[in-house]
């Protein structure tokens, strides 16, 4: 009896016992899982740390160039005020100068102090003459740098804001590893593997992600580039192109992938035969080697800016329909219009372009567009800058697409009346009747005069003159947006009209194209001079 107790007490210490060996099993099993989870959370953890280092640091980096392109902006905007003002100022100066030169001559019997003689003042004025082109050159290179710099740097800045946004998402993806392999935890051994294997590549991707985002790039564009750039604006603004060209190409050897570099080259190039095309569109040759490189600049400058650059677009598409690849302009203009939707000028380009290939009504759609953008109160000024480019563009879809004369016919003669209703007013005139007839034109060292003689027109008739002059022999005409002239006359009478402008090709000859009350009344031609181009 007295063994019995014992008995039971070894059999409680060797239960007691078996089920310590039981519980150490598991634990010994878990244990080493749990460390390495510890592990891995870890590295995650440090991995969270690096990238949150790195979003920190581009988010410093985005509000820096933030802060360095509204600087620029303002630099920009005071530069083109600048420029304006002093633009007004010559303007100014100048009627003053036309004002006093009409005025009766002094008499030479009174004294007058002028404080120098003739030559003294002569070189007075010859001295303001070029301090007004040196102050002109000035802030058309500031404005050209200032406002290159500013889209370059806005360039980077969005590249860093990009660059933010992808960490954020970086970040939001690794923590859904953490929780993954976090959660593994509290799952026995079967269910661990689908959840903790998804955690593990997860995590691997996204420290493979963060090293692409960290390594990728961020645009900049070097400052000597942009210095260059700077030099080529103010040459091309001054027409000295060949120099243009000249900096253009050194700005591009600094950097490569400058789009503005190619824009600015191409449109030099392509005025060195062309001189006049950035002031009137205007056409001489081109199948020149400057040409071909214009319009190949102009196609790089579409890559480079991945068809999102306006600019690029609106070239390339200008020189192939130049080139009469007409289908080629019509979807650089579209692709255009899908970046800048409020710019005018593609939208009559693209129209010109569909009235090419025969597409009227497309091309009537097309202008409305660009009609309805046009607020002739706000700037009368551009809304007659790109009636002119309309015209001339018209002239040059006749001159190369002749089975289509009748549809431009059609349309330069809604423009001209709806030009005249911007100018005068619509008021509903329709009476016809009268006669104009060129009476006298001459033209020398850049001044055109002419009189139009007009008989028997209705009362307050509206009359509109557009001049188009020839840049060369065989040229297609070209309308200047300054020969233009508006009036309501009535009855019988002579109206003069002189006019002064600066052409780098001398006209050979010029149109005179006349409406009354939005009715063609003639078109009549003079002698221009001898050509330069």
């Amino acid at each position: 009896m007295s063994l019995e107790p014992e008995t039971a007490a070894a059999e409680a210490a060797a239960a007691e016992a078996d089920v310590d060996v039981a519980d150490e099993g598991p634990t010994e099993e878990r244990d080493p899982f749990k460390r390495r989870v510890a592990v891995v959370l870890a590295v995650l953890g440090v991995l969270g740390a690096w990238i949150g280092i790195l979003h920190q640091d581009s988010a410093n980096q985005e509000s820096f160039y933030a802060r360095q392109t509204t600087r620029t902006a303002v630099g920009s905007m005071a530069a083109n005020l600048d420029q304006e003002t002093l633009a007004g100022l010559a303007t100014d100066l100048a009627a003053e100068s036309a004002a006093l030169a009409g005025l009766a001559p002094f008499d030479s019997s009174a004294p007058i102090d002028s404080g120098g003689d003739e030559a003294s003042e002569d070189l007075a004025a010859g001295a303001d003459t070029e301090r007004q082109e040196r102050l002109a050159r000035t802030f058309t290179r500031r404005a050209e740098f200032e406002g290159l710099s500013r889209k370059a740097l806005a360039e980077t800045r969005v590249g860093y804001n990009n660059r933010t946004s992808q960490f954020e998402t970086v970040l939001t993806t690794l923590a859904v590893a953490l929780f993954l392999v976090g959660f593994t935890l509290v799952l026995n051994r079967r269910t661990r593997p689908p959840v903790l294997i998804p955690g593990l590549i997860l995590a691997a991707y996204v420290a493979g992600w963060a090293l692409w985002i960290h390594a990728k790039e961020i645009p900049a564009t070097a400052p000597e580039a942009i210095a260059a750039a700077a030099d080529g604006g103010e040459h091309l603004a001054f027409g000295e192109f060949e120099a243009a060209v000249d900096d253009y190409t050194r700005a591009i050897e600094v950097d490569d992938d400058f789009v503005p570099a190619y824009n600015g080259r191409a449109l030099a190039s392509f005025q060195v035969s062309n001189p006049d095309f950035a002031s009137t569109l205007a056409i001489v040759d081109t199948t020149t080697p400057e040409s071909r490189l214009a319009a190949s600049d102009a196609e790089t400058a579409v890559a480079l800016g991945q068809d999102q650059n306006f600019n690029s677009l609106l070239l390339s598409g200008i020189f192939r329909f130049h080139d009469q690849d007409y289908d080629g302009a019509e979807r650089r203009f579209r692709q255009a219009v899908e970046v800048n939707d409020q710019a005018p000028e593609a939208y009559l380009a693209l129209a010109v372009t569909e009235l090419a290939q025969g597409d009227q009504p497309g091309a009537l759609d097309e202008l409305a567009s660009g009609v309805e953008l046009l607020d002739p109160a706000a700037d009368s000024s551009e809304a007659r800058q790109l009636a002119a480019d309309l015209f001339t563009l018209l002239e040059q879809v006749d001159a190369a697409q002749r089975d289509v004369s009748e549809e431009v016919a059609g349309i330069r003669e809604l423009l001209a009346a709806r030009e005249t209703e911007l100018a005068l007013g619509a008021d509903g005139r329709d009476a016809t009747g009268g006669t104009v007839a060129l009476d006298a034109a001459t033209y020398a060292d850049g001044t055109l005069s002419f009189e139009l003689a007009y008989d028997d027109l209705p009362d307050d008739a509206q009359v509109a003159i557009f001049v188009f002059e020839r840049p060369t022999d065989e040229a297609p005409f070209a309308q200047r947006a300054e020969l233009a002239r508006f009036e309501t006359l009535s009855g019988s009478g002579v109206l003069e009209n002189t006019a002064g402008f600066r052409a780098a090709c001398t006209p050979v000859e010029f149109r005179y194209d006349v409406y009354v009350n939005g009715t063609p009344a003639g078109s009549f031609r003079s002698d221009g001079g001898k050509a330069t181009c």
